[in-house]
C-alpha cells in the first residue's frame, strides 16, 4: 500500500483549503488482500447530492481514541494503461486526496459538473498510520428535468414504452410511470380529475376512474426541482366496465427476506367463493422499483389481470410488497489453542443467512482490546490473524460483531475462545510394538504423543540392529501417527521408531522391530 506520508498534510479544519492529490491506490476491489491495519476503517459512508454542483459526505464518527483525522478519496477511473512503461489494460482508478485530516465526520465537495456521478471513499488516520478504505459511496449532483424518451413517451405498468392514448376502465386502476431524468424531483399534478393523483417521489401516475369519466380524460403532470420544471400531458380512453363480476385477486404473498436474489411475485384470481381458481393471464409491474424486487423496501406492485373465463371480467390489484432485511449469525467459529508465546493466532468464522451473505462486507473481531476487520467472502467465510506473543497462559475471549447494511440487520455478537497453553514437551501415550509379516503384505505402526504447541512426527528406520536410524521419506505416512507400507523379505530386523517435536522439546518413541516371516509357505520376497 502507498501512503502520503502523514508529515506532508498540514492539519486542517472544516474551513481548510481544499487541495486534490493525485495518489495511486490498489484497487478497491483487492481491499480484502490487503494487508489489515490497526485503525479501523470508516463505516456508514454515505454520499449525497445537494446542488447542481456539490456533493455531501457523512460517515459514523470513529470510537477510536488513536484516531486524529479523516481522509477523503474521490475514485476516478482513468483511460491509459496503469504505471509510465506502456503495460496494463484500457485504464485504471486512481484514488484523489480531496481532504486530509478532517476532524469532523463529514464534509462537502464543491466545484462539481451538474449531473455528474462521483464514488467517495474515507479513512482514518493517525500521525503513523492510516487504515485501509470504506466501502465506497457514490451520489450524482442535481440536474434539471429532462425528458428521458422524448415529451410523450411514458412507461405502462405491464412495463411497455408507449407514446399515445392509454385504455383504462371505469372502476379499475390504471398506472404508469413517467419517464423523466433529474434529480432530486418532485412530481404534481397540473390539471385533471381528483381520480387521478401521481407519487411526489417515484412519479407513478395512478388512475382509478369513475363510471362518470367515460370516454376521453386528460391529465398533465409535472416534474420540478430547483433548477427547472417540465410537464407532460397523458390521455387516458376510459371505457364503461363490464357487467360481468370481478374475481379477487390475492397474492400468494404480500412480504418476504432479503435472500440475495430478485423476488419473484405471484398471484391468483379467485371466484365469488373464494376458492374456485378463475382462468386467464397475469401481469405484475413492480412500480418504484427497476425490474424485480431485490433490495429491502416497501413497494406498490400492481397486478393486472385478463380474464379468460366467460362468467369473470378481467381485474387489477394495487397493493404493496414488503422485503424485509436478512438478519445474518455467526457459525464455525473457530477455538484455537495455542502455546504461550506464539507470535500469532489465526481466527475465523462463518456469517450468513442462508441463502443471503453480506458479501464484501466487515466482520470486526476483537482479541484483548485489539480490533481486526475481515471481509466476508461469496461463502460467508472470514478470518483474521492477531499478534499473541505477549499473551500470558489463560482463555481470552474473541468478540464478534456485524454491524449491517441496506440488506442486513446487525448480526448477535457472538464469542469464542483463544486458549493460550503453557509450552509442555512432547509426552508419548502409545508407543509402536513389534510386528510380524510376510512379504508383500501390509503392516503398521502407531505412535502417539501429546505436547504444547501441537507436536509434529516423523517416522525413522534403522537398518543396522538399532545403531543408527534415519528419516523415512517417499512415504505420506512417515509424518503421521501411524507408518504403513508393504514389506519385502530383505526388512527382516527393521527397527522402526517415532520422532515427535514441538517448540519445547523433543522426544522419540519405544523402538518396534519388524520380524519377517521367511518358512515355506509364507510368501515370497521381491
Amino acid at each position: 500500500m502507498m501512503h502520503i506520508p502523514r508529515g506532508t498534510r498540514p492539519f486542517t479544519s472544516i474551513s481548510r483549503a481544499r487541495r486534490v492529490v493525485s495518489a495511486v491506490r490498489p484497487y478497491l476491489e483487492n481491499l480484502e488482500t490487503r494487508d489489515l491495519l490497526a485503525l479501523l476503517a470508516p463505516t456508514g459512508v454515505v454520499a449525497t447530492g445537494i446542488s447542481s454542483s456539490a456533493i455531501s459526505i457523512t460517515w459514523n464518527a470513529s470510537t477510536d481514541p488513536q484516531v486524529t483525522g479523516y481522509d477523503v478519496y474521490s475514485k476516478t477511473w482513468v483511460v491509459g494503461p496503469h504505471g509510465g512503461k506502456g503495460s496494463g489494460g484500457s485504464g485504471h482508478y486512481v484514488y484523489s486526496l480531496l481532504g486530509a485530516n478532517l476532524t469532523k465526520p463529514t464534509d462537502t465537495i464543491s466545484g462539481l459538473l451538474s449531473g455528474t456521478y462521483h464514488t467517495y471513499l474515507v479513512t482514518t488516520a493517525h500521525a503513523t498510520s492510516q487504515s485501509q478504505y470504506s466501502l465506497p459511496a457514490s451520489a450524482e449532483t442535481w440536474v434539471a428535468p429532462a425528458f428521458a424518451n422524448g415529451p410523450n413517451i411514458f412507461l405502462l405498468s405491464v412495463g411497455a414504452v408507449w407514446s399515445g392514448p392509454v385504455a383504462a376502465t371505469a372502476g379499475m386502476t390504471t398506472q404508469v410511470n413517467l419517464l423523466i431524468n433529474g434529480n432530486p424531483l418532485t412530481y404534481s399534478v397540473v390539471s385533471g380529475p381528483s381520480t387521478a393523483s401521481i407519487n411526489a417521489k417515484s412519479g407513478v401516475v395512478t388512475f382509478t376512474p369513475t363510471a362518470s369519466e367515460v370516454g376521453t380524460v386528460a391529465v398533465t403532470f409535472k416534474a420540478a426541482n430547483s433548477l427547472g420544471a417540465i410537464t407532460q400531458t397523458i390521455q387516458f380512453n376510459v371505457a364503461a366496465h363490464p357487467n360481468l363480476p370481478s374475481p379477487t385477486i390475492k397474492l400468494s404473498s404480500t412480504s418476504a427476506t432479503f435472500n440475495g436474489s430478485y423476488q419473484q411475485i405471484a398471484a391468483t384470481a379467485y371466484a365469488k367463493d373464494g376458492v374456485t381458481r378463475v382462468n386467464g393471464a397475469y401481469a405484475v409491474a413492480y412500480n418504484g422499483s427497476t425490474g424485480y424486487l431485490y433490495s429491502p423496501g416497501t413497494y406498490p406492485v400492481l397486478v393486472t389481470f385478463t380474464s379468460s373465463d366467460p362468467n369473470y371480467s378481467s381485474a387489477t390489484l394495487l397493493t404493496n410488497y414488503t422485503i424485509s432485511k436478512s438478519t445474518p449469525t455467526f457459525s464455525n467459529l473457530s477455538s484455537p489453542s495455542i502455546a504461550v508465546g506464539a507470535a500469532i493466532a489465526m481466527v475465523s468464522g462463518n456469517i450468513s443467512n442462508y441463502p443471503a451473505v453480506p458479501v464484501g462486507d466487515y466482520v470486526i473481531m476483537t482479541l484483548n482490546g485489539v480490533s481486526q476487520e475481515s471481509a466476508v467472502d461469496t461463502f460467508g467465510n472470514f478470518s483474521s490473524t492477531f499478534s499473541t506473543a505477549a499473551l500470558p497462559t489463560g482463555n481470552d475471549k474473541v468478540t464478534y460483531s456485524f454491524a449491517g447494511d441496506q440488506n442486513f440487520n446487525a448480526a448477535s455478537t457472538a464469542f469464542s475462545t483463544l486458549a493460550i497453553v503453557p509450552l509442555a514437551v512432547p509426552v508419548i501415550t502409545v508407543n509402536p510394538y513389534d510386528q510380524t509379516s510376510s512379504a508383500g503384505d501390509g503392516v503398521s505402526f502407531t505412535a502417539i504423543a501429546t505436547g504444547s504447541p501441537v507436536v509434529s512426527v516423523q517416522w525413522q528406520v534403522s537398518t543396522d540392529g538399532g545403531l543408527t536410524f534415519t528419516d523415512i521419506t517417499g512415504n505420506a505416512s512417515a509424518t503421521t501417527t501411524t507408518l504403513s507400507f508393504s514389506t519385502t523379505d530383505s526388512e527382516n530386523g527393521y527397527k522402526y521408531r517415532a520422532v515427535f517435536t514441538n517448540s519445547a522439546g523433543t522426544t522419540t518413541s519405544a523402538i518396534a522391530t519388524l520380524t519377517m516371516d521367511t518358512a515355506p509357505g509364507g510368501g515370497g520376497g521381491n
